[in-house]
């Protein structure tokens, strides 16, 4: 496979992203927003983090671990039920855009609730794969990253519920691309990362001088909330647009209801 143009694919994204605005918002907002809002309310954050957090102090790597694993343990209904809601609603998205039929947002949630199961299954072996590649070093997850990054498009574009296929149309579309779309995807997570700090960290100062505890966290979650619909929206959208590019040496601009 030749190397995909990635100047291509920003543009084919920002295409699909006009045409398709007010119903990528609308999932976004459903399957994103409001998952995430409630997720972090109902999240228990373990006493040694925030006490870590407030002090700005270290914890030693066992208690460290400790923590976390605590974290997990005390959650893991919440963190569950957040990756099937982000999960469908990235499915969702995916079908909208990639499909050739024209399919409304109601054909495009009940065709991803076929696929979800599947993709979850292909998203756990891609987490076991991220992990060991992270115990290796850091820069092998990025290519990790990069050549599993198509599971979602391939599934939702192909019809394909089988996670054992996913996995292997998502390694065959990106061979020779797996370095370049890892490092787009990591610069897109990391730039999320950022505006999410700041936004809440500034709201946060603001809503605990103005606002009583509880509403100030409330503001704080929203707006988390919002930052991670909106990546959520750039994830599907490059996502598809790199689909579009590895399947199609020369895509043509995406049109609604055009074949693509």
């Amino acid at each position: 496979m030749s190397k995909i143009d990635l100047n291509r694919v920003w543009d084919d994204a920002k295409a699909m992203g006009a045409a398709n605005k007010d119903l990528l918002a609308a999932i976004a907002g459903m399957f994103v927003l409001l998952p995430s809002v409630v997720g972090n309310l109902l999240i228990k954050q373990p006493v040694a983090i925030r006490q870590q957090s407030a002090v700005a102090k270290d914890l030693p790597a066992g208690e460290t671990y400790r923590q976390l694993m605590s974290f997990y343990t005390d959650n893991w209904p919440v963190v569950l039920g957040l990756t099937i809601a982000l999960a469908f609603g990235l499915l969702t998205m995916l079908v909208l855009l990639l499909r050739h039929e024209r399919l409304t947002v109601g054909e495009s949630l009940k065709a991803a609730v076929i696929l979800l199961p599947g993709y979850i299954v292909a998203n756990l072996v891609e987490g076991f794969a991220f992990a060991f590649s992270f115990l290796l070093f850091i820069i092998p997850c990025v290519y990790v990253m990069g050549r599993f990054s198509l599971l979602a498009a391939a599934a939702a574009a192909e019809r394909r519920s089988n996670p054992v296929e996913q996995l292997q149309r998502s390694w065959a579309l990106t061979s020779q691309n797996g370095w370049r779309i890892g490092v787009m995807f990591v610069i897109l997570w990391l730039t999320a990362q950022i505006v999410n700090i700041v936004a809440t960290t500034m709201v946060g100062l603001v809503g605990e001088l103005v606002l009583p505890k509880d509403l100030a966290d409330l503001v704080v979650s929203i707006v988390g909330g919002v930052v991670s619909a909106g990546f959520a929206v750039f994830v599907a959208l490059l996502t598809a647009a790199t689909y579009r590019a590895a399947t199609e040496p020369a895509p043509s601009p995406w049109l609604p209801g055009a074949e693509r």
